[in-house]
């Protein structure tokens, strides 16, 4: 690239856009391996916290009766209770509405 006769070296615009070229190039390579290294720390936590799940031993990938005992009676909440609302609607229905609302 340097050469010892003038005439044949780069001029000071062409040796900045190959060394803005590296840079960037650079640049490029180190946040590729930034994202790569974010991908790995994150599949590693990921590994981390699967182990760390624990199941119900009844539970897993079949479909049956857990045993639990001691359960308190379920108690209808008042909350729900309280918001409630009664509102009298008037419509009439002909025969057809009637059959239909009976077939569902």
């Amino acid at each position: 690239m340097l050469d010892a006769k003038p005439e044949n070296r780069p001029t000071a615009r062409e040796l900045y856009q190959k060394l803005e070229k590296l840079y960037f190039e650079q640049n490029k390579y180190h946040s590729q391996m930034d994202e790569y290294d974010d991908k790995i720390k994150l599949n590693e936590s990921d590994k981390k916290r699967s182990n760390n799940i624990q199941t119900h031993s009844q539970a897993i990938y079949t479909s049956r009766l857990l045993n639990f005992k001691d359960l308190p009676e379920p108690v209808n909440s008042d909350v729900l209770q309280s918001t409630l609302l009664s509102e009298c609607f008037d419509c009439q229905l002909d025969e057809s509405d009637l059959n239909e609302i009976n077939q569902d």
